[in-house]
């Protein structure tokens, strides 16, 4: 393993983090990126639990910067990568792609993405609150349509 690497791949994430700090979040999500492309080029003899260890952070830190500025497909996106590379011990990109889908008004999935989260992560909390709040807006979204289905048009008859 080339020490090296992995103290610059370190460097990214830290300094991506700063720029997150700071709320200049697309700064960080270049920095992630860079971060990103460093780790996914190891040589194939380098072990890859290593790069596990490093993408699975910093898709998650992305997926959060993506948030920050409302740009919820990509941030989707990196969450679920991050959960690829690790799905156990990763209840905040478990709870970032819920999020996510949430917002983009995928509430069906949302809800089974958060569950299978709750499965590997037990009982977090931040994922069992958001399951809440997706099953209250799912239930909303239920008592709408009925509504809109109860105040439709009659048909009379007509001889």
């Amino acid at each position: 393993v080339n020490p090296k690497r992995s103290a610059n791949i370190n460097k990214l994430r830290e300094s991506g983090n700063a720029e997150y700090r700071k709320q200049r979040y697309g700064d960080a999500i270049k920095l992630y990126t860079l971060g990103l492309q460093m780790a996914l080029t190891r040589p194939a003899w380098e072990p890859a639990g290593l790069v596990r260890d490093e993408i699975h952070q910093l898709y998650s830190n992305r997926a959060q910067a993506y948030m920050q500025l409302g740009q919820w497909p990509e941030a989707a996106a990196d969450a679920e990568c991050s959960v690829e590379a690790k799905r156990q011990g990763n209840a905040k990109a478990w709870y970032r792609r819920g999020k996510c889908l949430m917002e983009m008004r995928r509430l069906q999935e949302a809800r089974e993405w958060v569950a299978r989260g709750l499965e590997f992560e037990g009982e977090e909390k931040e994922l069992a609150e958001l399951l809440k709040e997706i099953d209250s807006k799912l239930a909303a979204e239920k008592a709408s349509r009925d509504a809109h289905d109860n105040d439709g048009p009659t048909v009379e008859e007509v001889d």
